[in-house]
């Protein structure tokens, strides 16, 4: 769903009470050269099948389904090779300003980030942003078994004594966009980037 209107816009005409950010590209972008990331990650499928083709690992369901077919072996191995690739390949963060002063600002929300990217590279941005203190949990690929749009990481961060319709999802992404709707709540775009 494509919004016309700011954050603060859209929270006035639909109220929440919980709000959870990804991070890449929606709260800021990671400064990063992904051209070797699937190359990287191959060598830890490669253990498993040596026929995979690593192309598939591009989208987020084949990502899923591989940990799926191969876990509880590969899913911690695949978790370190993503924060080596990340922490060895970034150089940065491009924030989104405005989002990042609403974050600064915000009051009468618990908010959290849900991201796909590695807990260190998660901590790392937030805290160069000055924002890290202003979340209540922070759920990242090194938490969960499966990334988005596989709501798993939502489980995580849901309370079932909240209602759903308080929840929204922010971010920039089709998998966000799926996750949103796999849990049941609320989806913002941001496309800042």
């Amino acid at each position: 769903m494509m919004h016309n209107m700011n954050l603060s816009d859209y929270l006035s005409e639909n109220p929440k009470k919980y709000l959870i950010f990804d991070f890449d590209e929606t709260i800021a972008i990671i400064k990063m050269d992904w051209s070797g990331y699937l190359t990287h990650m191959s060598k830890v499928y490669e253990q498993f099948d040596p026929n995979h083709q690593h192309s598939a690992f591009f989208s987020y369901d084949g990502y899923n389904s591989f940990m799926k077919d191969y876990k509880p072996e590969v899913v911690p191995l695949a978790k370190v090779a993503n924060q080596e690739y990340e922490q060895a390949m970034s150089s940065g963060f491009t924030p989104y300003p405005e989002l990042i002063e609403f974050i600064k600002q915000a009051r009468e929300y618990e908010m959290f980030v849900y991201s796909s990217n590695s807990r260190a590279m998660v901590n790392k941005g937030l805290k160069e942003l000055e924002i890290f203190d202003k979340f209540e949990q922070i759920v990242s690929r090194n938490d969960v078994t499966y990334i988005k749009p596989n709501p798993e990481g939502f489980e995580l961060i849901y309370d079932s004594a909240v209602p759903k319709k308080d929840y929204l999802m922010i971010g920039n992404s089709a998998a966000d966009r799926s996750m949103a709707e796999a849990a049941g709540i609320d989806f913002y775009l941001v496309d800042y980037f």
